[in-house]
């Protein structure tokens, strides 16, 4: 199937389900019980927008354990990952993302976990994303563990994919 057509239509899932404060709850318990979580010293996150499954539990338990906590900023075509050290280091950008205002670059991926956005993943898990390669493009040279968080309704089961797709390692779900 079309990937905008599947955008659309798990977008519009997303934006129906029920629940969601208990089915991040679950999503967080299983991010942090993961053997690659717990034994990671650097954690390369997304900042959460409303409908995706919420990192920002993860952002605050990660820094209170004294793991390092990377988030995003797009740099043209590109995502740039930049330490921060508490949420306020985070300001909304455009498309009311909130990118780190900090100015420590990411250089070493050494020991990392990403975690991965994604509108919809399938059992083989493959993601469909927003349509603009940012993960893509930092995800065909990371080395580290690709995780992909999602809901359980948001999981198909094969999806037509490109040659620059990147795979996830793990999908975790509710």
């Amino acid at each position: 199937m079309n990937k905008q057509i599947l955008r659309n239509k798990y977008k519009q899932i997303r934006k129906n389900i029920k629940d969601k404060e208990k089915l991040d709850s679950i999503i967080f318990n299983k991010i942090v019980s993961l053997k690659e979580y717990k034994e990671t010293d650097l954690i390369l996150t997304y900042v959460s927008l409303k409908e995706e499954v919420d990192t920002i539990e993860l952002i605050k338990h990660s820094l209170n354990r004294g793991k390092q906590v990377a988030v995003p900023k797009c740099e043209g075509n590109n995502i740039v990952f930049y330490y921060i050290n508490s949420l306020e280091d985070l300001e909304e950008r455009s498309y009311g993302i909130l990118e780190p205002k900090t100015n420590e670059i990411v250089n070493n991926f050494d020991n990392s976990i990403c975690i991965v956005p994604g509108i919809a993943f399938d059992k083989e898990n493959n993601r469909i994303g927003y349509g603009r390669g940012f993960y893509d493009r930092f995800l065909e040279n990371y080395q580290g563990i690709k995780i992909g968080l999602t809901y359980r309704e948001c999981i198909c089961d094969k999806m037509d994919i490109n040659d620059n797709d990147v795979k996830m390692d793990k999908i975790i779900k509710n």
